[in-house]
């Protein structure tokens, strides 16, 4: 198996992408709210190195740990054949 199939299978991808877009939205909320709440500008920037500094941490949890239906575990703990990645990567908050 391919380093880019095992990222896909592990929801590395999903992972990161949620975080990103997660970061951005908090970015833009401290933005808008900082000036109401006479907040400095060194705020801003130090919650920008923290989500900066820790999105390789998210990555690294999503390689290492996976979700089952009975919590969450350690990737090599749980067998290919009754990983449920594919299943929980399709799951639809709506069905």
């Amino acid at each position: 198996m391919t380093l880019f199939k095992e990222i896909r299978r592990r929801n590395v991808f999903k992972v990161a992408s949620v975080y990103l877009i997660t970061s951005w939205l908090v970015l833009q909320i401290i933005a808008v709210v900082s000036p109401y709440l006479h907040l400095p500008r060194v705020f801003g920037t130090c919650i920008t190195i923290i989500l900066l500094i820790s999105f390789p941490f998210a990555c690294i949890m999503a390689w290492a740990f996976e979700l089952t239906p009975d919590g969450i575990k350690r990737t090599s703990e749980v067998e290919r054949e009754d990983s449920i990645a594919h299943v929980m990567g399709k799951k639809s908050l709506f069905h």
